[in-house]
């Protein structure tokens, strides 16, 4: 039977709260200093006309500024008392407030590790009386019930003793003293003892134990336990404890920059520390994410360096709208709109991904990133929230002697990690025979259905002869190695009253495609100040510049210089197209029988787009404290960014002659201002309450003009003003969303937790009738192991659930309105007339989405938190989603955009975390995620059942969504079967292509990552493997390779042809030969064929991998670095298990909600290098 848990004569007290901890003078000293005065701590503390609060409020004080754990023995500050006004002097820093409120009364502290201290006497002070010790919250778990009932000195003992057992106790980790820790004797809890400031004990161990060998129990809090045997007379012991950072409560970063401890927390987040991106790096901070958090999908994509990420939490919710998260940076959200979508089917030669708004976060800055993946979580976020928050809180300063320098360097070489297994048995030519006039080879160049390859010479598309042999590094030929080296440098410093952080980065990035280039500057500025006692301000300013050269085209063949290396003939050398054009005449060199298939060199070499973009990231805030625990805080950011894109198809391009211009210029800004009032207060001995309670107000807005032209009037003078045709489109916009919101916490005896949330947005695109939506939240957490006696073998236990409504999917601006067109030539009564351009009616009733999660899970730690378990249920249900619906055109229009759409995902969540081996010198911890999300489209609208999203190059294959099935189906085409299996043929002699069926799900349903940290004195490694499963993806690239010979599944029937059966459409037998000679029809008419370019898009991966060495200090102490460490670092080293043939199975290209259509992307790459980390 379980009975609420009684803490005995003694108890360890911990408080917790979550800071930096660098040791400086107070403030007070600093101002006594400054007027010239000597202020004695005796006449700043015994003053009794001043307002008094005890030393054991003012540590619970410290525990709730900074974050820390603080161990003392209960009866050390019974009775001594503070001037209330030196807690708020203005400290930045932990240890100097401890320093200066601990020096009256002769008392000290140890720090033990970034977040736990103990406080004891300078002098050793023993008593004959048990010491009564309260232990924290969870850390309670690490000592048993009679460990903490009777710790003792050995004075008290009157019993005979065979002697005394003497020793000391130490860290494992630098061998300093641990004091206070508990040695008691196993199974006689009355025997005991605790160590003094020296970390030193002396045992005494009774008569009746002469002879025997005893087992001494060693804790203390923040360290593993450890056992130890000892046999009678033996001499002195050193004991070594292992710390136990698993043991912490943890303190998280939730919405609004809110910190609570995890255990409060009533909804799932996952924490990534800023460390875990800085070494294996990313360009863009967004696919660092992949196999690291359960429930978050995060895809990479074939767009090439600097291209956009597409990380989804929990499913994707909107059947039209944007399904990516939130981000906010410091309490401020920021803009992830993706610049520029490549599309299927597109065939403009502008093709390209200019990247996304997460891409401009330097990885180096970040603290922690914590992911929201709950609505409940993430509800104060309100009508942005439905796809779940990433809230990022970057490097602060702090107090210290000096300037600190941070420095770090990653250089890193990318190379393609995926070559196509094509056949290379035969070559360019059709219907077996080898090109015999330049003519041929041209309209042949991507048609390998020739001759056998052997050797002799055949002519080419250039019209030189060349043997006819295998060309086998075509992708290892025209793909460069690229390399990406990213330094920056940091600077920390400051003092009590004001700090700073500022960094610089500078990222350079060359990348595999030739003239490909990828530059980021990024500038950071943190700064915080106490202003006296009850102001605090903080700004933190962001600069980025980027600039990116010939990003390369991707999808279909126009201007994309993936092409060729992966389609030309078998026989013909890649290197034979450069440079692509004619020197003299400045004409594209024809490679094959369309200019639809550009010459890769010609567009690397001619083809030009240059992009920047100059990005602002500003916030400012100012909190005053009203009492101590009554703050008003305000603040306001702003997200402004200014983009510039050209791009041009150069004059005599072979399917643009006379060439093309593009350019778009915008300006975009988010600014936000918030007001908030924070209050906390206990409400009574086993009841507490925090709250608040605020305002925001969100302003967007799109200033910017597009341009599309053709045909440049002066040859090869690219200029916007050299166009004959160009159309110009304006892009305006302006919205706005004012909110208020509320968060309500409460506790009971810090193990029973309630949170409350509620936010009203109003919307500025919605009518003034419907324009007011309420989002709350509800959501509670119980720590069982806390409030009853648990087994020794649970050290902590958590269960937690949920409910919470927010939003998503919001209308763009002038959604709800009529446009116009002016009448060119036309006019009533001197006015200009208009006319209405769109064919959808406004819909005044539209408003956002409508998104209830329902939330359930439970959080185990075992085996004195050697191994853990986090697991999650969720049931997530979108209503009122904006669905286009056809109407009666007797109205005057077509369509309608209503609220009416539905779409569920319900999922399971698992995080398992362990330290299967824990010894002085070695330590291997391992983390593994899993996540099932299953998603089904409910309804679309009245007579829809068949949402179209996105469509292959001529419509071999569909991504759409069907009511009853999951969101984003790959659909095509099957062979005809009858019952018995067999082909039905249609007249032609192929079989019948079936009519339009499901072939595929393109979103993965099944995500983990399994991540392995080794660590043996100075040397640490850790690989990350991370897969996905049940998705599916259609491979444009097999099908082409189909079609022009290259792929193995065409060697058959090239010698003898091909024999087919089965039964024609009236059930009679039927049976076909294919001769050799035409193997190039039968394989080519295979596209209509959609399911054998389907693949199980399933994999595993070695996604990351470092192996670091931390120098040690001797032998850096001489050049005055704090530490220095250096690592080999790689990402993406090799597919362990794969389905797709001739592809990397995440080669989508686009971010969009159509995934699962691949076709001809930049090769996926591996990286590898080093990297270097010093601090000064």
């Amino acid at each position: 039977m379980l009975t609420c848990r009684v803490f005995p004569l003694l108890r360890l007290s911990v408080l917790i709260a979550m800071g930096t901890t660098v040791a400086t003078r107070s403030a007070g000293q600093l101002a006594s200093a400054a007027s010239g005065k000597r202020f004695s701590s005796k006449q700043e503390h015994v003053a009794s006309n001043e307002q008094k609060i005890s030393l054991k409020d003012a540590l619970q004080k410290v525990k709730v500024q900074y974050g820390i754990k603080i161990a003392y023995r209960e009866g050390l500050l019974d009775g001594k008392s503070i001037p209330a006004n030196d807690i708020d002097a203005p400290y930045t820093d932990a240890e100097s407030m401890m320093k200066h409120i601990l020096q009256p009364f002769q008392l000290d502290y140890k720090r033990i590790n970034d977040k736990q201290y103990s406080v004891f006497p300078k002098q050793p002070i023993l008593k004959k009386s048990s010491l009564d010790r309260t232990m924290d919250e969870g850390t309670a778990n690490q000592l048993s019930t009679d460990a903490v009932r009777a710790v003792t000195t050995g004075a008290e003992h009157t019993v005979a003793a065979f002697g005394d057992v003497k020793g000391k106790v130490v860290s494992a980790k630098d061998g300093s003293a641990i004091i206070g820790a508990t040695v008691m004797l196993k199974g006689n809890s009355r025997i005991g003892a605790s160590t003094d400031v020296s970390g030193n004990f002396t045992l005494h161990i009774p008569k009746e134990y002469d002879g025997k060998s005893v087992v001494l129990v060693v804790a203390f809090m923040g360290y593993d336990k450890q056992e130890v045997t000892v046999q009678s007379g033996q001499g002195a012991l050193t004991v070594q404890l292992e710390e136990n950072t698993q043991a912490l409560n943890e303190v998280v970063v939730t919405a609004f920059g809110i910190k609570k401890e995890r255990k409060g927390v009533a909804a799932s987040i996952t924490e990534v520390k800023g460390s875990e991106f800085t070494q294996a790096r990313e360009i863009n901070i967004a696919n660092a994410l992949t196999g690291k958090v359960a429930g978050v999908n995060a895809t990479s994509l074939a767009s090439g360096a600097g291209g956009s990420s597409r990380v989804i939490i929990r499913g994707n919710g909107s059947l039209n709208g944007n399904n990516q998260p939130l981000y906010v940076v410091n309490g401020i959200p920021i803009d992830n709109t993706t610049l520029s979508a490549p599309t299927a089917t597109a065939h403009s030669g502008f093709n390209s991904d200019r990247g996304d708004g997460i891409a401009g976060i330097n990885p180096d800055d970040i603290e922690t990133m914590t992911v929201l993946k709950s609505g409940a979580a993430a509800a104060l976020y309100g009508s942005r929230a439905a796809n779940g928050v990433i809230v990022i809180t970057t490097k602060k300063g702090r107090a210290q002697k000096g300037v600190g320098i941070d420095v770090n360097s990653t250089y890193t070489v990318e190379t393609p990690s995926v070559f196509p297994d094509w056949q290379y048995v035969y070559g360019e030519g059709r219907e077996g025979i080898a090109p015999t006039t330049q003519a041929s080879a041209i309209n042949d160049g991507r048609i390998s259905y020739g001759a056998k390859l052997d050797g002799s010479d055949v002519i080419q598309f250039d019209g030189v002869k060349r043997p006819y042999v295998a060309q086998k590094n075509n992708i290892k030929n025209f793909y460069q190695p690229g390399s990406t080296f990213t330094n920056t440098i940091a600077f920390t410093g400051g003092s009590e009253i004001v700090n700073f952080r500022f960094s610089l980065s500078n990222m350079e990035n060359k990348s595999i495609i030739p003239n490909n280039t990828l530059n980021k500057k990024i500038a950071n500025l943190n700064v915080n100040a106490n202003l006296g006692k009850r102001w605090t301000i903080e700004a933190v300013s962001q600069f980025n510049y980027e600039e990116s050269k010939n990003r390369p085209v991707v999808s279909d063949g126009p201007g994309n210089p993936n092409w060729a290396p992966y389609m030309i003939a078998t026989n013909v050398d890649i290197r034979s197209l450069d440079p692509g054009y004619d020197p003299a005449t400045g004409k594209e060199i024809a490679w094959n029988g369309t200019f639809f298939a550009s010459n890769p060199y010609f567009v690397v070499n001619k083809f030009q787009n240059r992009d920047t973009r100059n990005r602002f990231i500003n916030q400012a805030s100012i909190a005053y404290k009203i009492q101590d625990n009554l703050v008003l805080k305000g603040r306001v950011g702003q997200d402004y960014a200014n983009t510039k894109y050209v791009g041009i198809i150069p004059t005599n391009t072979g399917f643009l002659p006379g060439g093309g211009y593009q350019s778009r210029r915008i300006v975009f800004s988010e600014t936000n201002a918030e007001l908030t009032l924070n209050y906390n207060t206990k409400l009574s001995r086993d009841f507490s309450l925090s709250a608040m309670a605020g305002g925001n107000q969100a302003r967007f807005k799109t200033d910017g003009i597009q341009l599309d032209g053709q045909d440049f009037t002066e040859p090869f003078f690219y200029s916007e003003r050299n166009i004959k045709t160009a159309t110009y489109v304006p892009l305006y916009s302006k919205s706005g969303i004012n909110s208020l919101f509320s968060n309500v916490d409460i506790d009971y005896k810090s193990y029973l937790f309630l949170t409350l949330t509620a936010r009203n947005d109003w919307f500025s695109t919605l009518s003034p009738k419907n324009n007011s939506i309420l989002y709350p939240s509800i959501g509670s957490s119980f720590i069982f192991s806390e409030a009853f006696n648990m087994p020794k073998w649970l050290t902590y236990g958590k269960v937690r659930t949920s409910w919470a409504q927010v939003g998503g999917a919001t209308p763009t601006p002038y959604a709800l309105g009529l446009t116009y067109t002016m009448l060119q030539g036309s006019s009533h009564l001197d006015q200009p007339l208009q006319t209405i351009t769109q064919s959808q009616v406004p819909n005044s009733n539209l408003k956002p989405l409508t998104s209830t999660t329902y939330e359930a899970g439970f959080e185990l730690k075992l085996f004195n938190n050697r191994f853990g378990i986090d697991a999650t249920y969720y049931d997530r249900r979108t209503t009122n989603d904006i669905v286009q619906a056809t109407i009666s055109n007797g109205s005057g229009y077509l369509t309608a955009l209503v609220n009416i759409g539905r779409m569920s995902n319900k999922g399971v969540e698992l995080l398992l975390t362990g330290t299967p081996v824990k010894k002085r010198d070695f330590t291997w911890d391992v983390s593994y995620n899993m996540a099932y999300n299953r998603n089904r489209v409910e309804k679309l609208s009245d007579g829809l059942t068949t949402l179209m999203m996105d469509r292959s190059v001529n419509n071999f294959a569909s991504i759409v969504s069907d009511v009853g099935r999951p969101y984003g189906l790959i659909k095509g085409y099957r062979k005809v079967r009858n019952d018995k299996g067999e082909l039905v043929f249609d007249a032609n002699g192929f079989p019948a292509i079936s009519p339009l069926v499901e072939l595929g799900e393109g979103v993965s349903p099944w995500t983990m990552g399994i991540t392995n940290t080794f660590t043996y004195k100075n040397f640490n490694l850790s690989f990350l493997i991370d897969g996905k499963f049940g998705g599916s993806i259609y491979s444009a690239t097999n099908l082409y390779a189909t079609r022009f010979g290259l792929h193995k599944m065409t060697l058959p029937g090239r010698e003898d042809g091909i024999t087919l059966t089965g039964v024609d459409k009236e059930g009679k037998p039927f049976s076909r030969t294919w001769p050799a000679k035409d193997m190039d029809d039968y394989y080519d008419y295979q596209k209509n064929y959609t399911e054998i370019f389907v693949y199980d898009a399933s994999f595993l991966k070695l996604r990351q991998v470092t192996l670091g060495y931390n120098i040690p200090a001797k032998f850096i102490k001489s050049m005055r670095m704090q530490s220095a460490s250096i690592s080999f670092v790689a990402r993406n080293l090799f597919i362990l298990y794969k389905n797709t043939p001739n592809i990397d199975p995440e080669s989508t290209f686009n971010n969009t909600n159509a995934q699962g259509i691949e076709m001809m992307g930049i090769p996926r790459t591996r990286s590898f290098g080093a990297n270097l980390l010093v601090k000064f």
